[in-house]
């Protein structure tokens, strides 16, 4: 995938109306606080990480056991910030990204009011898919909660978790470790999401180009 500013910029935010929770795959560029290189340098277009690198790889890795519900995909840890897909399932997940990602096919049953949905789960069967604070006081028999896990509160999760971990690692308290907003992508096919995964996994190869590279010099454009 050729770097586009249209596409790749780290100051995004979140498109207004668009279900989080809802299902979707999503790519996110999370940043260090002031730019700094924590977490590893790249060494002959290999990553090479430091402490404060592995722990922040073993938190991404570790996403999948504090959401079972979600699926991290490819992932890039680069020297001041990270890379990841994100694929949350539900509705809003396309059916071929479901497939490609691994992630189960979840199609609503029956829409009910107050954004709570009837679910078909494969892999735990019936579920009411519940926004938070609307939890039915009595679901019906046989059929599981499943509380809504948006993509904010995934990240919001791995930044956490992560910062004081690096933070324990380096001696240090009350510092930040992530930038507060963090860009994010809807990735909307296969094709797309393959695109995403080779620009993802080849990162380091093209720092010489990346804009959170402070030696990339005005006008210089990938190869």
């Amino acid at each position: 995938m050729t770097y586009d500013p249209k596409i790749h910029h780290r100051r995004s935010i979140r498109l207004r109306g668009h279900d989080y929770a809802g299902g979707g795959a999503y790519f996110v560029t999370i940043c260090i606080h002031g730019d700094q290189f924590l977490l590893g340098k790249i060494v002959e277009n290999e990553m090479v990480l430091d402490n404060a690198g592995k722990i922040v790889e073993v938190a991404w890795r570790d996403l999948a056991a504090r959401f079972p519900s979600v699926v991290p995909d490819g992932h890039q840890v680069m020297p001041n910030h990270l890379h990841g897909i994100i694929v949350i399932p539900g509705p809003g997940l396309e059916p071929s990204l479901a497939r490609a990602t691994g992630a189960p096919l979840i199609q609503p049953d029956t829409v009910r009011p107050g954004r709570i949905r009837t679910m078909a789960d494969p892999r735990v069967g019936p579920t009411i898919d519940v926004a938070p604070g609307l939890a039915p006081a009595h679901p019906p028999r046989g059929v599981a909660l499943r509380r809504r896990i948006g993509l904010p509160a995934i990240v919001g999760a791995f930044k956490s978790l992560s910062m004081i971990a690096v933070n324990q690692a380096l001696g240090r308290s009350g510092k930040h470790l992530w930038q507060e907003d963090y860009y994010e992508h809807i990735i909307r096919n296969v094709e797309e999401l393959e695109k995403t995964r080779d620009y993802t996994i080849h990162n380091p190869a093209r720092w010489r180009y990346d804009p959170e590279n402070p030696d990339v010099g005005p006008g210089l454009a990938p190869a």
